[in-house]
């Protein structure tokens, strides 16, 4: 497992101005954070940090492929990932995220974690709903079992079943909905 300072930019000691790094993110890599159901990622990402006086903006780009299971059968499958995000960071009294998602860093700091930030725009990268494109490439076994019907019975409801509240209502009904019946 590779320690967090390979994904660490030491601010401090950078100028004004615009710098770039860049990352490569694999399977263990993601293994680090909650379960998201990923088997394997190759991902690219591409940073640039623009240092102002009172904050910076990180902006990453993250390309590449993840491997993740199938949302309707479960099977391994890769989807590309293709994401641009940016993220603010000001420079504050104490280290804190605010409510509009903006970090900030107190004096004390020194470096930037990016794991967080490079977890997040590949996952904002990635579609919601992760299925094979042709049905084909899906289990077939699985798709079999969700295409048979499970319940044989009558969808409509019996008379004697009703609740009499709702009979009571259904005897409301206008004229005109008693010749429709």
């Amino acid at each position: 497992m590779r320690g967090s300072a390979e994904f660490e930019i030491p601010y401090t000691g950078l100028g004004l101005g615009r710098h770039a790094f860049s990352f490569e993110l694999d399977g263990a890599f993601f293994k680090e954070f909650e379960p998201t159901g990923l088997v394997d990622a190759e991902i690219n990402a591409e940073t640039e940090l623009d240092r102002f006086d009172e904050m910076m903006h990180f902006d990453v780009r993250v390309t590449g492929t993840v491997q993740t299971a199938c949302d309707r059968c479960d099977a391994p499958m890769s989807v590309p990932v293709d994401h641009r995000t940016r993220y603010v960071i000001k420079f504050g009294a104490s280290t804190h995220k605010t409510d509009d998602d903006i970090l900030v860093l107190g004096p004390a700091e020194h470096l930037l974690d990016a794991r967080e930030f490079l977890y997040e725009s590949t996952m904002l990268g990635m579609p919601l709903r992760r299925v094979h494109e042709n049905i084909e490439d899906c289990d077939e076994e699985v798709v079999r079992w969700l295409t048979e019907s499970v319940d044989d019975a009558p969808d409509e409801v019996q008379e004697e079943e009703l609740d009499p509240r709702w009979a009571a209502l259904k005897e409301l009904k206008s004229d005109e909905d008693k010749k429709k019946d």
